[in-house]
């Protein structure tokens, strides 16, 4: 078991997409996320507690190399990526206006949050939520 003092907190969370462009625009568009980072081949944004970055797909040979299969069509494959707000209505007024594909419009749950999804250009699920 590892114990506290060897893992405090999640640095980053990594995704690839065939589409940076399609991704940086959702993220500052459709999140509200500030891009903090614009490289040739990745963007990243800061979430407040760990850093989102967008990677370009790796070629298959640069895959290989590191053990990894193609993403595919299906990405994140029935992960959520949850984004804390501190308002339901404008974040989701704002993914509207962006055009940003919206899943699930808000709501109350069972959980005490409100929240809705909505998907990325490159498929991904993000939960875009706040506590009750």
């Amino acid at each position: 078991m590892i114990g506290r003092d060897a893992m405090t907190h999640l640095h980053q969370v990594y995704l690839m997409t065939p589409d940076i462009e399609a991704s940086t625009q959702f993220c500052t568009e459709a999140l509200g996320l500030e891009q903090t980072y614009d490289g040739d081949r990745s963007v990243a944004f800061d979430t407040g507690t760990c850093e989102l970055k967008f990677e370009r797909d790796f070629d298959e040979e640069t895959l290989a190399a590191f053990g990894m299969e193609p993403p595919g069509d299906n990405r994140g494959g029935g992960a959520v990526l949850v984004i804390e707000v501190d308002d339901i209505e404008a974040a989701h007024e704002r993914a509207q206006d962006a055009g940003a594909t919206v899943l699930r419009t808000p709501m109350e749950t069972s959980w005490d949050r409100e929240m809705f999804l909505v998907q990325s250009p490159a498929g991904y699920v993000f939960e875009v939520s706040k506590p009750v």
